[in-house]
């Protein structure tokens, strides 16, 4: 009976170890497939890897990307990916879920129309796919330490200059279903939240330190690959930003931003809503004090918004709610403009 049960053992470990080998092979072509036949199909992205090593045993199905390097075109911008390994996890035995770790990360971000170029290098980002059983699909990102840069370029210099530092980043975004998304009346479901920033940029009128951000926001509609035909498309069919809360918090100031955008004839954005912002007077003190505005400006700012704002509360905290719209490509506190608002496109 034991040399039975042994033998049972070991043919049922025997059999695993097969059926995970056979497996792994298929997930092996599967993910070939998906990078090289589906992913780059439609040319706006670009895959590179130099070799696809085997791992995970013996719970889950791992494959690592040696060197990937991701490239991805959308709306006049270029945006890259660079690591030096990238671990892909499924796990096949429950809910059906994808898992994308790296140790250290390198995203870049082009602007083709003006050349702004700006790169970000974070630590353990780790990127959750998984399917839930309605069909929807629930992507989750996490990254720590971002310390985002920007390209200055001079007749004396060319470097990357610290624009600005992050804890920890997470986002999670949430995907209809298949059937869903043939509606137009759909949407995509988007959270995050960035701990710990440290603005570098000294002439930015903007804290220097903020201890957390958060947002929540809702696209309806589906803008495709955003390309310029698919914009044109979501905007004709009604296609909306609704910003539903980004809060920015630094103690003790609060500022909260609230709205609906949408794209006007030339792709520039077009709405309305309110900002809401607790400890104004101490937030333009600073400012003044680090020299990015003049008292007459701080003074002039103060009266300004007085004569626009109205007051609030919230959570037992009075603030002042300022509207501002969008409009002609201009961003607009009240009949006063702030700045031009670029064309996502042209």
């Amino acid at each position: 009976m034991q040399f039975k049960v042994l033998l049972f053992l070991v043919s049922a470990i025997f059999l695993y170890c097969v059926g995970w080998l056979i497996a792994s092979q298929w997930i092996k072509s599967e993910v070939e497939t998906f990078l090289t036949d589906t992913l780059v199909k439609n040319g706006k992205i670009a895959i590179y890897y130099e070799a696809l090593e085997r791992g995970g045993f013996p719970f889950s199905l791992d494959w690592h990307l040696i060197n990937p390097k991701v490239e991805v075109n959308f709306a006049s911008h270029t945006v890259s990916f660079n690591t030096n390994k990238t671990t892909l996890s499924i796990h096949p035995f429950f809910k059906k879920s994808v898992i994308v770790q790296n140790q250290k990360t390198e995203w870049r971000l082009l602007n083709n129309r003006d050349h702004q170029n700006f790169k970000n290098i974070s630590e353990n980002s780790r990127l959750h796919l998984s399917k839930n059983y309605d069909g929807s699909i629930t992507v989750e990102y996490s990254a720590n330490n971002s310390n985002i840069h920007r390209f200055v370029s001079t007749n004396k210099r060319k470097q990357w200059n610290k624009f600005a530092l992050g804890k920890h980043f997470l986002a999670l975004i949430r995907l209809p279903n298949r059937e869903k998304r043939r509606q137009r009346s759909h949407h995509y479901s988007i959270s995050f939240k960035i701990n710990d920033i440290l603005m570098i940029h000294e002439s930015v009128i903007w804290p220097k330190d903020l201890d957390e951000i958060t947002g929540s926001i809702e696209l309806r509609g589906n803008p495709g690959a955003f390309a310029l035909e698919d914009l044109i498309a979501w905007r004709d069919n009604g296609g909306t930003i609704d910003i539903e809360r980004i809060q920015f918090e630094r103690a003790p100031s609060k500022l909260i931003v609230k709205g609906t955008l949408a794209l006007d004839a030339d792709l520039k954005p077009i709405g309305a809503g309110t900002i809401d912002f607790a400890g104004l007077a101490t937030f333009l003190n600073e400012q003044q004090q680090a020299g990015r505005i003049t008292k007459s400006e701080v003074r002039f700012l103060n009266l300004a918004i007085l004569v626009l704002s109205k007051t609030t509360k919230q959570q037992e905290k009075s603030m002042i709610r300022i509207p501002i719209t969008a409009q002609n490509g201009e961003l607009k506190i009240g009949s006063f403009s702030l700045f031009d608002l670029p064309g996502l496109i042209r």
